[in-house]
């Protein structure tokens, strides 16, 4: 009893170091992504009894994680803990359950040589990996859930294929992952096949075994079927749509760049062959194709994400890889370490001798910085800033280590090229959106009901965080994934032109024809800050207020009749203007009034505010900047102008709110690709220099 107490202490001891890394590199990772809010406005609405929809009377099923859906909604109901902050910590529970499947398999797989090594081995892969961290937290999507589901599926066909309680799970878990993602029937449909061949194998008859087949089909087709047959009944469709919204054509030269991307920051041109390895000594052994099933699912799944393109996440559908290959390429490493120490040359030299273990290990570790360095040098590249190639500068240690300069430029030169279509866009830059979009509508969930409309409709992208806050408003999805006729108007770009997952456009006239009248801002906390947002503006509480623009000035008008209606005119901009001097003289006049800078321009033209507004400040301390804008020594809050602007006639003004800490200086133009049009810079304390156009 005490020798298996020490030896379980040990276990935990050498397997604490990995969970600890996943720790670590899941905090750095943390993140919520603005997609998580679009279904969770459908569990909002599902709580408040207007049932699966993102508009209430309008059923568009402009999700696909059904089963994550519910599952928010139940945790919600019960619990009172709203979505976003329940989803991420579902998905680290997930995580945990994916560790522990894949414990569990190592732990009962029969005839496995150096159990406790190859569990090490394996668990360090998936704990080091940079590209599964990300997902721990999911940006509150449903792809660990989906992960879990498929290796819990593969585990009981592996160890519990003879057992009708193992078939049952496997079962049951294949239908969870399709109700979890829609690539699920395509996986379900590999392992049925697989069991099918397997079962012939495990038998020596060409015989089906119909019984066991059905123990293991059955449960999932009814749940999957009625699940179709629902949706049919409830969406009028057979297909979510955001099938019909996401996919085009087919996109094989993208695909194609995004999984050669995995592969060489992931290590798959590793994990793959380890793993046939594996799968040809176990076939070998007992006749056991379980690694063939593994790599049967992640070979077709491959060319699934070929097909349509990659993902805009950094990696999300091959998020179950990891865990998959780990185990047998872990035996493929102990495996090939046994040939390498019963060599014969190797026992003629019996100072170099070396057991089965040491060498393991000797090829362990190579395999693990292979598979895990670019991937753990972009994590901490990325931690809080935009995508950064790595280079001498950030990564010198990465380079100077054999074969790794070829591979990260591959890297650099593949991510540039996808990330042209948006394909593959890394966690930060979804964190900062989100984090962007929080603080601008969040506030909005203290606005009294009632206040909108109820025949205010908004057209606009990015559905997902400021729409979860303002429930009470119809929109209409620009890029389809919640309104049908957009999801089903074709796209006439080539591929090279496209944008991916937001390629959709609405027809021609649809907008109007809809009779879109509303677009709302972001809260303002005084008059001046909202007439600097929009045309319009009406009180909504203590020093709040709420900004909007119309086509329809009637409309205005009748709505927000008996409310203190504010709409601003050309006049006040006049005054405001002339009352105070520019900081910045230029293409644009800039002004510093009331802790905002004021772009204006007379005669301009909505050409005049396309390209981007740079914007940089320089602090008096620089503690004030965020941690990932130290290094630069300024802060960078650069802007696309029509997301502030106010246009009346031929005047452009608009208002960008500075920061609450002390600025000394401040630096401002707009810019095209590398071409500056023109830049100014001025002195807070002494805001009196010229902005000078740029050459």
């Amino acid at each position: 009893m005490k020798e298996s107490a020490l030896r379980n202490a040990r276990v935990i001891l050498l397997h604490l170091p990995w969970l600890a890394l996943l720790g670590w590199f899941s905090s750095v990772a943390w993140f919520l992504c603005d997609d998580a809010f679009i279904s969770f406005r459908y569990v909002r609405n599902l709580l408040e009894g207007h049932g699966l929809v993102f508009n209430p009377g309008e059923y568009v099923e402009g999700y696909s994680n059904f089963l994550w859906v519910l599952e928010l909604a139940a945790i919600w109901g019960w619990s009172g803990v709203a979505p976003e902050r329940a989803a991420p910590w579902l998905s680290v529970a997930f995580t945990a359950g994916t560790i522990a499947a894949m414990m569990w398999w190592i732990a009962r797989l029969p005839l496995l040589r150096h159990r406790g090594l190859v569990a090490w081995m394996a668990q360090g892969l998936v704990c080091a990996s940079a590209t599964f961290a990300v997902w721990t937290s999911g940006g509150g999507l449903e792809t660990r859930q989906f992960t879990f589901f498929i290796v819990l599926a593969v585990v009981c066909l592996s160890l519990y294929r003879d057992s009708r309680q193992g078939l049952l799970v496997a079962s049951l878990s294949l239908a969870a992952a399709t109700l979890t993602r829609p690539e699920g029937p395509l996986l379900a449909a590999l392992c049925f096949g697989w069991f099918v061949i397997q079962r012939m194998a495990d038998t020596g008859r060409l015989n089906l075994d119909w019984r066991r087949l059905i123990y293991l089909a059955a449960p999932f087709v009814i749940l999957v079927g009625t699940h179709f047959l629902w949706r049919y009944g409830y969406y009028g469709e057979w297909l979510p749509n955001t099938y019909y919204a996401k996919h085009v054509r087919p996109w094989y030269e993208s695909g194609f760049r995004y999984l050669w991307a995995a592969a060489l920051e992931t290590g798959l041109y590793l994990l793959i062959p380890l793993a046939a390895v594996a799968m040809r000594n176990c076939w070998r052994a007992s006749r056991d194709g379980i690694w063939a099933l593994v790599l049967l699912l992640v070979g077709v799944h491959m060319a699934y994400v070929m097909r349509i393109g990659g993902d805009y996440f950094e990696y999300r559908p091959l998020d179950f890889y990891w865990p998959l290959l780990a185990v047998p390429a872990s035996m493929g490493i102990a495996y090939l370490a046994s040939r390498i120490a019963n060599h014969r040359w190797l026992r003629r030299l019996p100072r170099l001798a070396v057991g089965a273990r040491t060498c393991a290990i000797v090829l362990f570790v190579p395999v693990l910085f292979y598979t895990s360095a670019i991937q753990g040098a972009r994590l901490f590249q990325w931690g809080g800033e935009h995508y950064t190639e790595l280079d001498d500068r950030n990564a010198a240690w990465l380079l100077a280590t054999p074969g790794m300069p070829m591979l990260v430029a591959a890297s650099n030169d593949l991510r540039r090229q996808i990330g042209r279509q948006a394909v593959a866009t890394c966690f930060a830059e979804h964190r900062e959106f989100a984090n962007m979009q929080l603080r601008k509508w969040k506030p909005w969930e203290n606005m009294e009901n009632g206040v909108i409309p109820d025949d205010a409709l908004m057209a606009g992208g990015a559905l997902g965080i400021r729409f979860y806050y303002l429930p009470d408003l119809k929109v209409i999805d620009v890029y389809g994934l919640t309104d049908a006729t957009v999801a089903r108007n074709p796209v006439e770009r080539a591929n090279h032109q496209r944008i991916i997952a937001h390629d959709r456009q609405p027809p021609l006239g649809y907008l109007e024809d809809r009779g879109v009248n509303f677009m709302i801002r972001p809260l303002a906390n005084s008059e001046f800050q909202a007439r600097g947002r929009a045309e319009y503006a009406i009180k909504v509480g203590p020093a709040l207020w709420m900004p909007f623009d119309s086509p329809d000035r009637q409309w205005v008008f009748n709505r927000f009749a008996g409310r203190d209606l504010q709409v601003f005119h050309r006049d006040y901009w006049t005054e405001l203007l002339r009352d105070n001097q520019p900081a910045i003289r230029s293409d644009w006049d800039v002004y510093l009034v009331r802790n905002s800078l004021i772009y204006a321009k007379d005669q301009c033209s909505p050409e005049d505010a396309e390209p981007m507004f740079f914007l940089h400040l320089n602090p008096v301390d620089m503690n004030d900047l965020p941690d990932h804008r130290k290094q630069y020594g300024f802060d960078n809050l650069d802007f696309v102008f029509g997301t502030h602007r106010l246009i009346e006639g031929e005047v452009c003004v608009a208002i960008r709110e500075l920061p609450d800490y002390a600025i000394a200086a401040v630096r401002t133009g707009q810019f095209t690709g590398e071409v500056r049009i023109w830049e100014g810079s001025f002195d807070v304390v002494e805001p009196a220099n010229d902005g000078k156009a740029a050459p």
